[in-house]
């Protein structure tokens, strides 16, 4: 499907065309090796890396627009080198890459809602989109595409039918949301959790909750959905001037929607997550294929958000009950005929890591299992990321076996007896029996950074219909 043509965008942008006047398709890519027949290709660049090195690339694999730095068009005579693919040279790609889903938007005009918080707005995104699709055309943010550029790539990718666009907005810097809300204003925004996460960019928990709360100054928001069970937030929307519905979510008596009784289940059909929560004078009972406790507040705020985009509870309770989790993020897998991993891989902060051995604790006592983890450093915490390393530690006391990867951890001091401290991923691959998981449940869990996907990609997974690994 058309967005428009190179010239207009060029125009919208305040490029410069060269080359063919091709019509631009929704599909656009910033990693070249994501590029296909017909897509257009971002050429950005980074801290560590410049796309414009990697436009062949691109090219060879079938990009027909590329959008580049003019100054680097010029410098590398682009144009002449590709004979054929057409390039809109700008002053800036990310810029003209944010104009051009800016205008797109407007174009589309769908309602919008935007997610964001400290833990759990990947899933609570997945969830909200999950259940607004029982009744509206919805477009969801794509990956964990959470920054300008992300959310840029995710509304050209957009659809012209959709009715609602859910988006998520991460942070690790004051004024990122900000700025991603003067472009992309959505109507209802969701605040999960106010916690210690990116405290080198923040500086506190307080620093924390002034960067979510960007989010509310959007020029067209008329809704906000928070954790009144976080004091910080709590506090924020009491004395917040804005003329706007709120709606409280958590287990407190006060709250809009209460969360009631919460039960985890691991069995012969994985994970399940179930939540009794009250609002509006009923009750009801939501569900899906998710592990842990904190889920019951990801469920939480879907379904408040959802009724609040027009759903009833019950559409909205059916939604959420068709999500399962995204990879690396609480995916459960059975490794032996009693042993299960819980691949918590993507990433890792003090608030998810306690709320991970939590979920791990209670499913190892359930099931009569030996209670496991292998655990990466968490990454940006500042000055006091010892002192969060610590307190996980201490957590971890009634732990039967407990591996340990990353420099956070060595600052720690010595480790109690049972805890090993391995410098890097091929070491701790080398002392893991992947093999050996039975009787056990495994947490694998840490700053994305330290790749322990491949840790947990390496346990093999029991077909319990045969018997076999």
């Amino acid at each position: 499907m058309t967005l428009f043509s190179a010239a207009e965008g060029a125009k919208i942008c305040g490029g410069l065309l060269i080359g063919p006047d091709v019509e631009i398709s929704r599909r656009w890519v910033c990693d070249s090796r994501e590029a296909s027949e017909g897509c257009a290709f971002v050429a950005m660049k980074g801290s560590s890396s410049d796309g414009h090195l990697y436009i062949r690339e691109a090219v060879e694999r079938g990009a027909e627009l590329v959008l580049a730095e003019a100054g680097e068009v010029e410098r590398q005579a682009l144009a002449q080198k590709y004979g054929g693919v057409s390039f809109i040279a700008a002053r800036e790609t990310q810029r003209a890459l944010c104009e051009l889903a800016k205008e797109y938007l407007r174009r589309v005009s769908p309602k919008t809602a935007a997610i964001t918080g400290s833990v759990g707005k990947t899933t609570t995104r997945e969830l909200t989109a999950a259940a607004l699709r029982e009744k509206y055309r919805v477009h969801s943010a794509i990956r964990s595409f959470n920054t300008l550029t992300g959310c840029s790539l995710t509304i050209l990718a957009m659809p012209e039918e959709t009715d609602v666009l859910v988006l998520e907005l991460g942070t690790n810097h004051f004024g990122e949301i900000s700025e991603m809300v003067a472009n992309f204003p959505p109507e209802l925004a969701v605040i999960t959790e106010v916690a210690p996460c990116h405290l080198e960019g923040f500086g506190s928990v307080e620093g924390v909750l002034r960067a979510k709360t960007e989010i509310c100054e959007s020029e067209r928001l008329d809704a906000a959905i928070y954790n009144c069970d976080n004091g910080l937030l709590k506090n924020y929307f009491a004395h917040a001037g804005m003329n706007i519905a709120k709606t409280s979510v958590g287990r407190s008596p006060e709250a809009a929607v209460r969360i009631g009784r919460v039960a985890v289940a691991l069995g012969e059909d994985g994970a399940r997550t179930e939540a009794e929560i009250s609002a509006g004078g009923e009750k009801i009972t939501l569900s899906s294929a998710l592990f842990g406790f904190q889920h019951s507040y990801n469920m939480a705020y879907a379904f408040a958000a959802a009724v609040r985009l027009g759903l009833s509870p019950h559409e909205a309770a059916r939604g959420i009950a068709k999500t399962s989790p995204l990879s690396g993020r609480g995916v459960c897998r059975r490794t032996a005929p009693r042993g299960w991993l819980v691949d918590e891989a993507y990433n890792a902060n003090p608030a998810s890591m306690h709320a991970a051995i939590l979920n791990a604790r209670a499913a190892a006592g359930n099931l009569g299992l030996r209670k496991c983890a292998i655990l990466a450093g968490m990454k940006e915490l500042g000055r006091d990321g010892a002192e969060w390393h610590k307190k996980i530690i201490e957590e971890l006391a009634d732990f039967d076996e407990v591996s340990l990867l990353g420099e956070e951890w060595r600052e720690c001091g010595e480790l109690p007896e049972g805890m090993r401290l391995f410098a890097s991923l091929d070491e701790l691959f080398g002392a893991i029996d992947v093999d050996a998981s039975d009787g056990r449940i495994i947490l694998v869990k840490g700053s994305n950074s330290y790749g322990l996907k491949r840790v947990a990609e390496a346990f093999p997974e029991y077909r319990a219909s045969d018997g076999k690994v």
